[in-house]
């Protein structure tokens, strides 16, 4: 590589622009009010869309491809701490998700408790697993009891005792 400085400029334009066209789809499939203008509940939608297709085409125009693809092989080669770091910010980005899918089916201890004990499972390691279950359901359990009972705000429940 010679003066290519990288960047995610170019992907995160074709990213923009896929994102855009999406969104300008879904948008665009919205049923029609019964009365009124048809495009009046799709022109937000619809502007949203044209400008992250306007931004993307501009980052792609302005960054290029090429330090792009710089910025991946650095990625590729970059040290084993930060692979391990950047692995655990995507296991804790999928463990949000599954958190968040789980929460209104398994009630708020359990998938809470599957959460902090997974999410320190990540952060400490395995081999803490009984002092990450014991703080996992002390905190979950704390948390549900003071907002049910002592600020009587209603989480959502133990799925065997609905």
């Amino acid at each position: 590589m010679s003066n290519i400085k990288s960047n995610w400029d170019g992907l995160t334009g074709l990213f923009s622009i896929v994102f855009g066209l999406a969104y300008g789809g879904y948008a665009y499939s919205l049923p029609q009010p019964m009365f009124g203008n048809p495009l009046e509940a799709i022109f937000l939608p619809l502007t949203v869309s044209a400008i992250a297709i306007f931004i993307g085409l501009l980052l792609i125009i302005t960054g290029g491809m090429t330090p792009s693809f710089a910025a991946i092989k650095a990625l590729l080669n970059e040290s084993p701490k930060r692979k391990s770091d950047r692995r655990k910010v995507a296991i804790t980005a999928l463990l949000c998700v599954f958190y968040a899918m789980l929460f209104e089916h398994a009630g708020y201890v359990i998938s809470t408790f599957l959460f902090m004990f997974s999410m320190l499972t990540v952060t400490c390691g395995l081999g803490f697993w009984k002092k990450s279950a014991l703080i996992s359901v002390i905190f979950a359990v704390a948390i549900f009891i003071t907002f049910n009972e002592m600020l009587s705000v209603n989480l959502p429940p133990f799925p065997f005792f609905n």
